[in-house]
């Protein structure tokens, strides 16, 4: 990326545009950040079109609602688009049940939604990655803001809406689970136990009494390490976040209502987690070991939040960081050094809102 491209770049990152990597420049003793490459935001491809000329709106409107024409249950859709006005801009129809902000999204959650009620039609239950590769022609369209439209249509949650397999969780420390004649101890596991987190909720007695806290670690390694060489899960109850944060993952740390820390890698994605980790589990998720990234990747956030409202929530978890990490450092002394980054390691910053 060129120097004089840099300021927009910044500005387009922050408003969901694009996705901007950047990179450390200068010495261990000072440098800074400067943006090095940018690609297309998920599902901003339309709206990048548009903007470019590329992207006729009326071909647009009409392919969507030829798109949505045999589906009686979106009847209401169809007519709010079809009054739309001819011509630029392309812009979500006022009223519509997606209540999406962009059009890409407005036009995902309508035609999965027109996929769902066919199936559902002919009895045929399909998977969250078929629905997507069938009627959004990727089985990884979906992003949340997708989701959250398409539930808003058939006014079904997404979860329960498609058949979607619950992925275990890997877990170690003070929980024990009882169903039958199945027993697991996570306690004495070693050097972890993974369990259907969801359905152990509503099957059997699950114990977590002796929990002082849940740590969720987001790095594969970094768990197997707290696990076989640390004391933390003999009063923390440590969980594997796979890299994201999934339904049976939010659900557990939903239900157990203990002082949540999360340790993710320092970068946007890290951030993210932590974020979402909050979002979707309704506790407060203080970030451990992250303090490196706050400085600019929370600049960047609170930078963003004036164009991009969603975030502003989150420029909030800078502040809480310290009481967490001081129990987690308490509980288990000497805790792994913080990693430091080197000039020239990347980091990818993504924009306030990937839909």
């Amino acid at each position: 990326m060129r120097p004089q491209e840099e300021s927009v770049a910044q500005v387009m990152a922050a408003c969901g545009v694009l996705r901007l990597e950047e990179k450390a420049e200068g010495d261990a003793a000072v440098y800074h950040w400067r943006p090095y490459r940018a690609t297309l935001a998920d599902g901003r491809h339309d709206e990048i079109r548009n903007l470019l000329g590329k992207l006729d709106p009326d071909e647009a409107r009409a392919g969507l609602l030829h798109a949505i024409a045999a589906t009686p249950e979106l009847n209401r859709e169809r007519e709010l688009l079809s009054h739309a006005q001819p011509g630029p801009p392309l812009r979500v129809p006022e009223h519509s049940a997606t209540q999406a902000g962009t059009w890409s999204v407005y036009d995902a959650a309508l035609r999965a939604a027109a996929g769902w009620y066919h199936a559902q039609r002919n009895g045929q239950p399909l998977s969250e990655r078929e629905l997507a590769a069938t009627s959004l022609g990727w089985s990884k369209a979906w992003t949340d803001p997708r989701k959250r439209a398409f539930e808003r249509v058939i006014d079904i949650e997404f979860g329960d809406a498609l058949e979607t397999m619950e992925p275990e969780v890997r877990l170690r420390g003070p929980l024990s689970w009882t169903a039958g004649s199945t027993a697991v101890d996570a306690r004495v596991a070693h050097p972890w136990v993974s369990i259907p987190a969801r359905g152990a909720q509503q099957y059997g007695t699950l114990d977590y009494s002796q929990a002082q806290g849940v740590l969720v670690i987001e790095n594969l390694d970094t768990f197997e390490a707290i696990c076989r060489h640390s004391t933390v899960p003999e009063t923390w109850l440590c969980l594997w976040g796979h890299g994201y944060v999934n339904n049976s993952l939010t659900s557990l740390v939903h239900a157990i209502d203990r002082t949540t820390a999360c340790w993710a890698d320092l970068d946007a994605h890290g951030v993210d987690i932590v974020r979402d980790l909050q979002r979707r589990s309704g506790r407060l998720v203080s970030p451990v070991f992250m303090e490196a990234a706050w400085p600019s990747t929370w600049a960047t956030k609170a930078r963003a939040s004036r164009t991009c409202p969603d975030t502003a929530g989150i420029v909030m978890l800078s502040g809480t960081a310290g009481t967490a990490d001081a129990d987690i450092k308490d509980t288990d002394p000497p805790w792994p050094a913080r990693p430091e980054r080197a000039p020239g390691q990347r980091r990818a910053q993504d924009g306030c809102t990937l839909h």
